[in-house]
């Protein structure tokens, strides 16, 4: 089956159309599979608490919101958190105005680390306009805001996926799949994961030996590590460094899921989707050969 068939199949199927029948989109077409109500902070609200709520909750972005309008000011993603807490220029913060004083760093506003350029969507937008931006600003999620700003709700990769998870098939694993998989060893540090992710625009490292994947590292992983009681008696002690040098491997999933490159992307998909989880290793023969994300399946997606 070629691509563009598979398009057609795949918006015949149904009851989701990505493009609108009509040229004035009604307000709630994107809130049927974004998020709502949304959990929001104020610019105010400490780094540590934003990571506790996320790794409380399973978030990998929170909106920053005005207190008193509720407009969108900013977004704070796991990546923002991984970049401040040693993975790439957002660091130098840390070291600099706070001496490396990783306690100080963390009761910091999250204004601080958050991305003040956001991009939307409004209430009437389409599916179709959210996956676009998605494609063309490479991000996981938007928030959704009325004609004032004010946050309505959020929609992500992951809403997107689960949507099509039932729906497609006659595409191979391996036709959508990353083969150059930027990876993690069992030694590999924290810090080291970190910056590889940061550096490279990944949420997740597999973690290979001898080409077998023996775990993956997300960026979730390490909010979660920060955001429990793993860390924090480290963390009271004042020096992040004892803290950056854990193994990944001691906070990486063991049991990780993978997938042949001749599956159904379907089959990904409804793994990811019973799962809950983002991405899938595959594997032929026992060793690595790619990786496939909740990302890709937007190139099969108009």
């Amino acid at each position: 089956m070629s691509r563009e068939t598979f398009r057609r199949t795949l918006r015949d199927k149904g009851p989701v159309s990505l493009k609108s029948s009509t040229a004035k989109k009604r307000e709630g077409e994107i809130l049927h599979i974004a998020k709502s109500p949304v959990v929001t902070m104020a610019p105010t609200t400490p780094i540590y608490d934003a990571i506790k709520i996320m790794a409380k909750e399973g978030f990998r972005r929170i909106p920053i919101a005005d207190p008193g309008t509720k407009t969108l000011v900013g977004i704070v993603t796991a990546t923002d958190i991984v970049d401040y807490l040693g993975g790439g220029k957002k660091f130098e913060i840390v070291q600099q105005k706070f001496s490396g004083n990783i306690f100080k760093a963390l009761n910091e506003s999250i204004k601080l680390v958050m991305t003040q350029k956001v991009f939307a969507v409004k209430t009437t937008s389409g599916i179709s306009d959210a996956i676009r931006i998605m494609k063309e600003k490479n991000v996981g999620g938007l928030p959704v805001v009325d004609e004032e700003n004010r946050i309505r709700a959020i929609i992500t990769e992951r809403d997107i996926a689960r949507m099509f998870a039932g729906r497609i098939s006659g595409v191979k694993v391996s036709e959508l799949m990353t083969s150059q998989v930027v990876t993690a060893l069992p030694q590999t540090t924290i810090f080291e994961a970190e910056k590889n992710m940061v550096t490279h625009g990944f949420r997740r490292l597999p973690i290979v030996a001898d080409g077998k994947v023996v775990g993956i590292i997300t960026a979730m992983d390490i909010i979660r590590f920060f955001g429990t009681g793993e860390a924090f008696k480290h963390l009271k002690s004042g020096m992040i460094t004892q803290v950056l040098n854990t193994l990944a491997l001691q906070i990486a999933t063991k049991e990780v899921l993978t997938i042949e490159p001749n599956a159904d992307v379907g089959q990904a998909a409804e793994i990811m989707r019973e799962k809950n989880i983002g991405a899938l290793p595959v594997v032929q023969n026992g060793k690595l050969v790619g990786i496939i994300t909740e990302r890709d399946f937007f190139k099969i997606i108009e």
